[in-house]
């Protein structure tokens, strides 16, 4: 349309609601148009609706414009001279930044089916004929409004949910860290105060039960009991140390693997062997790294005892390029279904997240009745 023709007036209409920003910062509008006075109608209205409008008189002054900024939606006149709407359009939509954003046709020329289906197939979703209608005007930039504020809603929510999952794993990160070392500290105490003296008692009770032989056969008898009953409450007591912590932590990751694996062997009569292809697999390991990877050892162990009814499992360790490497695979059932049978979720599920808190990666291969295998993967340096 050229400059100088005179554009209608806009129909009067009712008060129509304002889309309501979800971040409070409103949408970003362009209005292009090379009449000053349409242009000064159509952005009267635009702007009533509360939201940010910015002008064009020119396809080119557009396409500079958008370089600058996005905007939720483009007002475009059709008949422009130099560069119609068209044509605008098509170069708008050729910019990947620009490629999705809506476009609205003002014309005051309903055109041909033709016209139109072309000006859809550059990208418009919709068309406004001249006169305008205020309240058709704010009802159609209304609906593209509201969807970009739905948009960056979901967007919004989206970095929340991130935030919060990224708060709630490191409290869980923090809460493991403490339970680590409270278990330390109970192990500790119950090694120094109770294994203290219980030994003390028991070098007091095998003396007794040196003196008194057969002297005294009824007391020598209560001795020998005695004997027994603190020697499996001093093993009660080991038990719970390495329930707890095993001290052989503390001697490097790969002694506490192999001692871990040994009373695998003594609970559950299942054949375990382990392949060390690096004699210094644990070499520069933090005590955080070394605690999570001894924990998910002990509950794939757990597991496979559990569920996988195997005969045999291989665990294979290895260092490379920073990074260290755990394969924990068994001749069992295999997972059922998908992936995780129920019995079986929490402790996987317990798995992965160790081994994220950690910055690792976890790959399952299991199959019904071909076993499964566990091949874990966490850096040196932690994230």
């Amino acid at each position: 349309m050229s400059a100088h023709q005179e554009f209608p007036a806009l129909k009067s209409g009712s008060q129509v609601r304002e889309p309501m920003p979800p971040d409070g910062i409103p949408a970003s509008v362009l209005i292009v148009d090379d009449n000053p006075s349409k242009l000064k109608a159509v952005v009267s209205v635009v702007s009533g609706m509360g939201l940010d409008v910015t002008t064009a008189n020119s396809g080119r002054e557009a396409l500079r414009l958008l370089l600058k900024q996005d905007f939720a939606l483009i007002l475009l006149d059709v008949k422009m001279p130099m560069m119609d709407g068209f044509e605008t359009a098509t170069l708008i939509h050729g910019r990947p930044r620009s490629a999705h954003t809506p476009i609205i046709f003002i014309t005051a020329e309903a055109g041909s089916d033709s016209d139109r289906f072309h000006g859809y197939t550059l990208g418009a979703v919709d068309y406004i004929y001249s006169p305008i209608v205020p309240e058709v005007l704010c009802a159609k930039v209304r609906v593209f409004v509201d969807l970009f504020y739905l948009q960056r809603k979901l967007l919004l929510q989206a970095d929340e949910l991130r935030e919060s999952k990224m708060m709630l794993r490191e409290l869980a990160s923090h809460q493991e860290l403490i339970k680590e070392e409270e278990r330390k500290r109970i192990a500790r105490e119950i090694h120094d105060e109770l294994g203290q003296n219980l030994l003390a008692l028991r070098i007091d009770a095998s003396m007794l039960h040196a003196r008194t032989g057969d002297l005294h056969p009824r007391l020598h008898q209560k001795a020998s009991y005695a004997l027994n009953q603190i020697d499996a409450t001093i093993k009660s007591v080991r038990g719970i140390i390495n329930d707890l912590r095993p001290p052989v932590l503390d001697l490097g990751l790969q002694a506490a693997i192999e001692w871990q694996i040994e009373e695998f062997r003594r609970r559950s009569g299942i054949a375990c062997d382990i392949m060390v292809r690096d004699e210094n697999f644990d070499r520069d390991l933090g005590e955080k790294s070394a605690t999570a990877l001894f924990r998910i050892l002990q509950e794939s162990l757990t597991n496979i005892i559990r569920h996988a009814q195997a005969t045999q499992v291989q665990v294979d360790l290895n260092r490379d390029n920073g990074w260290l490497y755990m394969k924990i695979a068994d001749n069992g059932v295999g997972m059922q279904g998908n992936g995780h049978n129920k019995a079986n979720t929490f402790g996987l599920a317990g798995i992965k997240e160790r081994i994220s808190m950690l910055g690792g990666d976890l790959q399952i291969d299991s199959g019904n009745g071909n076993g499964t295998i566990l091949a874990i993967s966490i850096p040196l340096i932690l994230p």
